[in-house]
This record gives C-alpha cells, sequence and structure tokens, in this order.
C-alpha cells in the first residue's frame, strides 16, 4: 500500500506477488477432512498491466489486502484510513440489513461520526474533561 501511495508500482506488484505466491501453495489451503481441498483455488499472480496507473494498482492492493486479512480486524481501520468507510458500509448494511436481526436492520454508518469511537466516560472522568474531551457525536 505504501509502495502505491509514492508512485513505486513495480515495487508494489511485486510485494503483491509474493503474497500470492504464498497463498497459492497448496499446503496452506483449507483441507477437508479426507485431505481434498475445500475449495476450488485459482490463485495467480497480477502482471504489470493490472499496475498500469496509480489507480489500478491501489484497486488491486485494496482487494489483496481484504482478502490477506479478512477476518484478522484490520477492514473498518482501512476504510477509515481510505475515506471509504461510509459509503463501503451504508452499501453492505443496505443490502444485508434485510437479512439482518431487527436490532441491526436500519443501520447505518455516520461519516464524522462513526469513524471515532466513544471514548469510556470512566476515563474521561479519571483524567478529567479539561485533559480528555469525548470525541465528536457520542
Amino acid at each position: 500500500e505504501a509502495e502505491v501511495e509514492a508512485g513505486s508500482l513495480t515495487k508494489a506488484l511485486d510485494y503483491v506477488n509474493q503474497v500470492r505466491r504464498r497463498a497459492a501453495l497448496s499446503e496452506h489451503w483449507v483441507k477437508n477432512p479426507d485431505g481434498t481441498d475445500a475449495a476450488n483455488y485459482n490463485i495467480s499472480e497480477y502482471v504489470a498491466a493490472d499496475f498500469a496507473s496509480q489507480d489500478a494498482a491501489r484497486t488491486a492492493v485494496r482487494f489483496e489486502r481484504k482478502l490477506e486479512l479478512s477476518g484478522e480486524g484490520h477492514r473498518f481501520f482501512d476504510l477509515v484510513r481510505w475515506g471509504v468507510a461510509a459509503e463501503e458500509l451504508n452499501a453492505y448494511l443496505a443490502y444485508e440489513g434485510q437479512y439482518l436481526v431487527t436490532k441491526f436492520g436500519g443501520a447505518t454508518f455516520t461519516a464524522g461520526k462513526n469513524e471515532l469511537m466513544p471514548i469510556p466516560q470512566a476515563q474521561i472522568d479519571i483524567q478529567g474533561s479539561d485533559v480528555l474531551a469525548q470525541n465528536p457525536g457520542y
């Protein structure tokens, strides 16, 4: 990601392909109890044309990051850092909201508020409001 933002697209391509080559090693794949592959894995490397522009490279790197770090708790913070959290999360909530339990149905991500989390009131009380102020919107 840093290489893309710095304009080093060739280096970014190499780094992404290193991850892809590791992912393509069958010993890392999820297996069924009988030892067969649990899915039809088709992992190939990117070619230079896939990284021809900074926007194309950024799209590829962000997609790879989503795959590589899925389930590890990075996605929300990536979306916030990239400035696309409201767009991505509201699209997800609009589609999935019809299938979510009532408590979550109709939920939305509020830009300018939900990028930050509330500071626990107990911490503000301990530190004092002159030292620690609550994040906007909470």
